[in-house]
């Protein structure tokens, strides 16, 4: 009899109500893995390519992005003899994985060896073509001059660029005897 009782109080304390369901179920994508103060190290054949300092990393599955970065990035780009080729920093960036492509958003720097610096406030790195780019407004500052634009397209290493509807202060270094 007491285990009729029981059983009959566990029953009727049980209830489906879909509204009590919905309460834990979120629609919201989570991240499968969520990494505070990290680094990301990316080889190829061995040698360091780029290596990646983020705040928070969250990667996600089955979603696209599929990494997400976010209160600060520093990306590193390297050549083939492990020198630095040029520094990436931003407030966030994601990563397509699937189509290789990082988008750094917010503030974004670039700055190569040889101290020319990029200011805009999305770039993205095709991995893929080893290229960078974007179609946002961008400040390019070099030793001698200013270049403002809107569209930039450059070599990972940032040594080869070139700006679409370009504007700004010009050094032509022309001399007269």
């Amino acid at each position: 009899m007491r285990f009729i009782t029981i059983l009959t109080a566990i029953f009727y304390s049980c209830s489906n109500n879909p509204e009590s369901v919905k309460e834990f179920i979120t629609k919201e994508h989570l991240p499968i893995e969520k990494i505070e103060e990290a680094t990301m190290l990316h080889t190829e054949n061995g040698l360091l390519k780029v290596k990646i300092t983020a705040s928070t990393i969250k990667r996600f599955q089955e979603i696209q992005p599929e990494v997400v970065f976010s209160n600060g990035v520093e990306v590193i780009f390297y050549n083939d003899s492990g020198l630095v080729n040029s520094v990436l920093k931003a407030e966030n960036a994601e990563i397509n994985e699937s189509n290789k492509l990082m988008t750094a958003s917010n503030n974004v720097i670039l700055t190569s060896s040889d101290g020319k610096e990029l200011q805009t406030e999305e770039l993205i790195w095709d991995e893929r073509k080893n290229k960078i780019y974007t179609e946002k407004k961008v400040v390019i500052t070099t030793e001698k001059e200013v270049i403002h634009g809107e569209g930039f397209k450059s070599n990972a290493d940032f040594s080869e660029y070139s700006i679409s509807k370009i504007y700004g202060t010009f050094n032509f270094n022309t001399t007269t005897e």
